[in-house]
């Protein structure tokens, strides 16, 4: 589960992390009326979506315009900016399938004169049952360390130190950053923390640009603060969703959304999953013969149901290609949320060739050959999980 933009940027705030200042708002007046405030431009102003960011992790130039995202100059220009999105259902915003229209903005105050020194993530590697500091600075090789309970301080000086060797900073600036961001991991309970991009501005001040707090939904419940940030939507709009893409799509109760290419498989699928002792939240049919895009879309479907704690995709190849099917997921893997167990069930046309590309894109896939092993794998994953 995640937060929107302007959520997490509160949450960082609040931490004692260093976001650059902002609002949300909610018309172009709004948006006019902050900006002034902020005083100096420029001015970023993004689409707050469910689900999705439209600009995440990058640092916006002046003049930037697309996909929901503008940097202007003046706060005439951010309140333009404004009238351009809010309300609005544009192109880009139907290829990804959002359930409503824009009905928020956050605006910003863009960073200037600055480099961008890296990025910071915190994150639970749940296969190794471990938890993962990784350091990317920019333009140079990332950096992992890994910590059964908690990091020590001196992991922590480690992965500063590498992100500011080539910076006119001190190292312990860097690392009160880390320590900050590490409490908040902890804090939370967070699945994964992401600070993206860090950056300089003007030789001495660190930055957050962006980030993103991934919540396990179990643990959300300890943190009653959260629950009113919780953007739900009902299934209804799932289903219509579906029905504009070509899907079959039926919401259920249980804890396990199964994607099949064929409504008998589906059934079939559910049948089983229940007999074995789980429980299915979703069953979404791809139809015959479904592009890469196609599964990107069907797994944004399926993880926006609020339960879900697996996957389960069974294709039987005849008109479908399984190596089409493989490819679509590897594409669809940065919408998965980090943790989040995918059995993929794999039989018929060029399967060979889509067990190969899952197993050589060394993503934690786990690819079964047989419908009843792999139901059984879910299950088993689900039973860990909770």
């Amino acid at each position: 589960m995640e937060l929107q933009e302007y959520h997490v940027k509160r949450i960082f705030k609040k931490a004692g992390l260093p976001v650059l200042n902002g609002h949300v708002a909610y018309t172009p007046k709004e948006v006019k009326e902050i900006a002034t405030k902020l005083k100096k431009g420029p001015f970023t102003v993004k689409a707050q979506i469910f689900g999705y960011n439209p600009c995440y992790g990058v640092v916006l130039p002046l003049g930037y315009k697309t996909n929901g995202c503008f940097c202007v100059a003046t706060p005439k220009e951010a309140e333009e900016a404004a009238s351009q999105l809010l309300m609005k259902q544009p192109d880009w915003l139907a290829e990804l399938g959002p359930l409503v229209d824009i009905q928020k903005v956050y605006v910003e105050q863009a960073a200037q004169d600055f480099v961008v020194v890296g990025r910071l993530i915190f994150r639970v590697n749940f296969e190794k049952q471990c938890k993962v500091l990784r350091v990317e600075p920019e333009g140079a090789s990332p950096v992992e360390f890994s910590f059964d309970s908690e990091i020590s301080l001196e992991q922590l000086e480690k992965a500063a130190k590498k992100l500011c060797a080539k910076l006119p900073i001190e190292p312990k600036d860097m690392l009160t950053l880390f320590e900050k961001a590490h409490q908040l991991f902890e804090f939370y309970g967070a699945v994964a923390l992401e600070l993206s991009p860090i950056i300089l501005e003007k030789g001495t001040h660190l930055k957050v640009v962006d980030g993103r707090l991934v919540f396990d939904p179990n643990n959300v419940s300890r943190f009653p603060e959260l629950l009113p940030l919780i953007e739900s939507r009902i299934g209804k709009e799932r289903e219509r969703l579906a029905r504009k893409n070509g899907f079959r799509y039926v919401g259920l109760k249980g804890n396990i959304a199964c994607i099949t290419n064929g409504i008998g498989l589906g059934w079939a699928t559910i049948d089983l999953v229940q007999r074995k002792g789980g429980r299915v939240a979703a069953l979404l049919d791809v139809g015959t013969e479904p592009s890469k895009d196609v599964i990107v879309k069907a797994l944004r479907l399926v993880l926006s149901e609020p339960n879900v704690d697996a996957i389960l995709v069974n294709i039987f190849g005849c008109i479908t290609r399984c190596d089409l099917i493989a490819e679509g997921l590897i594409s669809a893997s940065p919408e998965m949320v980090i943790g989040l167990p995918l059995v993929v069930r794999m039989d018929g046309t060029n399967a060979d060739i889509g067990q190969r590309l899952l197993f050589e894109s060394k993503l934690p896939f786990i690819v079964q050959t047989k419908m009843d092993e792999a139901v059984r794998a879910v299950i088993k994953k689900v039973k860990e999980k909770n």
